[in-house]
C-alpha cells in the first residue's frame, strides 16, 4: 500500500475529479499519483496543467518528451513510473527503444537528435557537468531554444516528481483499478 493514501474519489471537488477521469482513460500520469497528488487539489491542479502544457501539447514532439521520460524512470529505477508508456507517444516510442534507453549511446535504435535530447535529460538529471559547450552545440542544432526550455522544463518535472512516486510504493491498478491506460504492455491487466 502507497505511503501515502489515495485520496478517495468521492470526496473530490469536480475539477480534481475530472483530473482523475483523464487518467483514468489517459494514463500518464495514473489514477495512482493523481489520487495522491489529489489530498491538495491545487497541487494536483499545478501538476496536471504543467503536465498538459508541456507533455501533451507545447512545441517539441512528443515522442522526444516519451523517451527522456522513459530515460528519467529507468535511470531512477522507478517501476511504477516505468511502467507507464503514453498513449500520446504509444504509436511513435516502440518497445525495442524503451528497452535500450539507458544504454543509449551504444544503441542502433536511436538517431542523433534522440541521443542529443537524451544527454540532456543525463546532464539535467545526474551530472549538469555532462552539459558543456559541446552538447550545447548539439541542442541548438536539434531544437530551438523554446523547444530546449520546454524540454528542460519537463524533464525537472518528472525527475522530481518520479523521485517523490518511488519513495510512496505506489502500485498500478491500486484506485480505479479496472484501468489499463497509459501502461506498456508488460503491465496492462
Amino acid at each position: 500500500m502507497p505511503r501515502i493514501s489515495y485520496r478517495p474519489y468521492q470526496e473530490l471537488d469536480e475539477r480534481s475529479k475530472a483530473y482523475l477521469d483523464r487518467a483514468r482513460d489517459h494514463g500518464t500520469p495514473r489514477p495512482e499519483s493523481q489520487a495522491v497528488r489529489a489530498h491538495v487539489a491545487d497541487v494536483l491542479r499545478v501538476f496536471s496543467e504543467a503536465w498538459q502544457a508541456t507533455f501533451e501539447n507545447g512545441v517539441l514532439d512528443t515522442a522526444i518528451k516519451e523517451l527522456c521520460r522513459l530515460y528519467v524512470s529507468k535511470t531512477v529505477d522507478c517501476e511504477y513510473c516505468g511502467a507507464q508508456r503514453s498513449e500520446l507517444a504509444r504509436s511513435v516510442v516502440d518497445e525495442i527503444k524503451v528497452d535500450e534507453v539507458v544504454d543509449f549511446e551504444r544503441s542502433e535504435k536511436y538517431d542523433e537528435r534522440e541521443r542529443t535530447a537524451l544527454r540532456y535529460a543525463q546532464a539535467i538529471a545526474w551530472d549538469a557537468g555532462l552539459a558543456d559547450d559541446r552538447l550545447w552545440e548539439d541542442l541548438h542544432s536539434h531544437f530551438s531554444e523554446p523547444q530546449l526550455v520546454e524540454l528542460g522544463f519537463f524533464i525537472g518535472l518528472t525527475l522530481g516528481q518520479q523521485r517523490w512516486i518511488k519513495t510512496m510504493s505506489l502500485g498500478h491498478h491500486e484506485y480505479m483499478g479496472d484501468t489499463s491506460a497509459g501502461l506498456a504492455p508488460s503491465a496492462r491487466l
